[in-house]
């Protein structure tokens, strides 16, 4: 019995070890062919697995996409939260909030891609797991509410904060932007803060 168990426990392990290569793999030729121009055949030929071993761990494709973008932006939408809830000036946020999003790029750029080019196709599954617009509108109307924003709509205040750091990305994705998104994050941080009619921090 004791044996049955110990072989019952390395076969869970090496699933879970198998689990997660197919979520690594995936997530790398998702942020480089897009969703739509992966084959389950292309994933499993980076896993170094039969077709079928796939079908074991998902049901298809679209599951593998759909757990990759609710792990990473749950992620990225708690450390969102986390940076917001701090007591400081609204200012300070801003500035890191968009080196929080520059250092995933310049870090992590599979999983900035990945989320960037599919969260249309996957928000409406996030249900009420942690959301990064509406963690983003929460700050903005708490700052609104502090006087620190001057755009009334906390709505229109996230679309401009995400406008201003999501469009510069896109453009480093597609190499028309030199240089590390870390970089431009001072720039970045700032035309937020103007966009908005926040008062920014001193260098």
């Amino acid at each position: 019995m004791r044996q049955e168990a110990m072989v019952v426990k390395g076969r869970a392990r090496n699933g879970a070890v198998t689990k997660e290569k197919i979520f690594s793999e995936a997530l790398q030729l998702f942020a480089r062919k897009g969703v739509e121009g992966t084959s389950i055949r292309d994933i499993s030929l980076a896993v170094g697995v039969a077709d079928a071993a796939l079908y074991r761990h998902f049901r298809s494709k679209d599951d593998i996409a759909g757990e990759i973008f609710s792990r990473h932006y749950g992620a990225l939408a708690r450390s969102v939260e986390e940076i917001g809830a701090r007591a400081q000036p609204f200012a300070v946020t801003v500035q890191q909030l968009v080196a929080h999003f520059c250092t995933l790029f310049d870090e992590q750029p599979s999983v900035f891609a990945f989320i960037l080019l599919n969260q249309h196709d996957h928000l409406r599954l996030i249900g009420d797991q942690a959301n990064v617009v509406e963690a983003l509108k929460q700050i903005m109307a708490r700052a609104i509410d502090r006087g620190e924003v001057a755009i009334r709509d906390p709505d229109l205040a996230a679309a401009l904060a995400l406008g201003a750091t999501i469009q510069p990305a896109v453009y480093k994705l597609y190499g028309r932007l030199a240089g590390s998104m870390s970089t431009l994050a001072p720039q970045i941080a700032q035309a937020v803060c103007r966009a908005l009619g926040t008062p920014e921090i001193a260098p």
